[in-house]
């Protein structure tokens, strides 16, 4: 591509191999390491696709056991990471925070710069298994409470419902559970996962690399979707009040949120599947009434695109995990953190890819280009002027807003 030519956002270019996830926008499919992700949802634990995503296989039993006992082994966290989570304002942003112990958490790792494929795993593991009681923690501490330690028994989605209820979740709860953390773990090179491969391109550490991810997805744009789409059921407060509103929002060219995509041009395979586990966990609680709340704003807004602007946009998986994570006891503030204690094994999978080069070229760093716009004084550029020389104009005697490279070549 010259350089005159501009792709906003990278739309469409190709700057990596990868054998981790294929996402197919055309088609709305989404394949971890070749594995539909409807087969996946609902089926497999959320270590098992830890396992995949690292490993690229489907553990054995045996394999299975010792990640699990591994992980559960590794997730308690270390005592001046609890230290400083009291620093911490209460009111500070739940990813702030998660970015901030992320960093600290690098300092205990034992395996942080010892070499090879095998300490990495190990660092990766206890990294995810460490953000969870991170999220956890801090939805205690914020609250003025102490937070829960789960017991060594339990899985990965048990250990984390148990860090926010204090006690043993259901089967059901727990399947839901891993339903939604293999939902969310892995996602190509979304922005997150780019700022984290990225970092990693330069040969920084895993926890630095992650801490950048953390960070992307902290967004607005990004992780915090889903928490926009519960404040907007909110806002518009029950059913008769959903076409009006929705209307109103395209009418001026707003968006609705949680409709549409980056990347798929039909439905999230994930949107599909997330929207039959909300209909089944929340039938019968109180959050039930953002579930179809949710459905008729996303009947209204199908319909109303169509119709009004001849578009065929569909709810993304950030649309129904609101209502969802609600139920769960999170806070809407919360919800993005959920997001990255799936996400982190996504992370963890493309760093490894990118540390060890199983896809990519030994030592390449991203490194995309830019063109300038701003100031051009000549072909050396503009000259120094010494401060006390110095006006409000460029030293051609141009303005500086009317400064542009013919006028000031002009001028020479």
């Amino acid at each position: 591509m010259s350089l005159d030519t501009k792709n906003i956002g990278l739309r469409g270019i190709v700057v990596a191999d990868t054998k981790i996830s294929l996402v197919d926008g055309e088609n709305g499919r989404l394949l971890y390491r070749g594995y539909a992700i409807e087969d996946l949802a609902g089926r497999a634990t959320f270590e098992e696709i830890v396992y995949l995503l690292i490993h690229s296989t489907l553990p054995s039993a045996g394999q299975l056991e010792e990640t699990r006992s591994f992980m559960a082994k590794e997730r308690s966290l270390p005592s001046p990471v609890l230290s400083y989570l009291n620093l911490r304002k209460r009111d500070a942003d739940p990813m702030d925070v998660l970015q901030g112990a992320v960093s600290l958490l690098s300092d205990h790792d034992p395996d942080l710069r010892v070499e090879g494929r095998q300490a990495l795993v190990r660092s990766s593991l206890r990294l995810i298994a460490r953000t969870a009681s991170v999220v956890s923690a801090w939805h205690h501490k914020r609250e003025g409470r102490e937070p829960l330690h789960a017991p060594v028994d339990l899985t990965h989605a048990e250990a984390f419902l148990y860090g926010l209820w204090g006690r043993r979740p259901t089967a059901e709860e727990t399947r839901l559970m891993d339903t939604l953390l293999v939902l969310h773990a892995e996602h190509t090179f979304n922005a997150s996962t780019f700022a984290v491969r990225e970092v990693a391109s330069t040969k920084a550490n895993l926890y630095v690399s992650v801490a950048a991810g953390v960070g992307a997805l902290s967004g607005p744009l990004h992780g915090g979707a889903n928490a926009r789409v519960m404040e907007m059921l909110v806002k518009i407060g029950d059913k008769d009040a959903v076409e009006p509103w929705v209307r109103g929002r395209i009418d001026a060219g707003q968006r609705v949120m949680g409709f549409g995509h980056a990347v798929y041009r039909t439905e999230d395979p994930r949107a599909g599947v997330l929207r039959e586990v909300a209909e089944r966990t929340l039938a019968g609680r109180p959050e039930q009434k953002w579930f179809a709340l949710a459905m008729e704003v996303d009947r209204v807004t199908r319909t109303l695109l169509r119709e009004l602007k001849g578009l065929s946009l569909y709810p993304n998986v950030d649309f129904y995990s609101g209502g969802i994570l609600s139920a769960l006891g999170l806070a809407n503030e919360s919800f993005p953190a959920f997001f990255a204690v799936s996400r982190v094994s996504g992370w963890c999978a493309h760093f490894v890819e990118e540390e060890l080069s199983e896809a990519q070229p030994k030592g390449v760093i991203y490194r995309p280009e830019a063109n300038y716009v701003g100031r051009y004084c000549g072909p050396s550029g503009c000259s120094f002027v010494p401060l006390e020389q110095r006006g409000l104009g460029c030293p051609c005697g141009k303005d500086f807003e009317g400064c542009n490279e013919q006028q000031c070549l002009d001028s020479h």
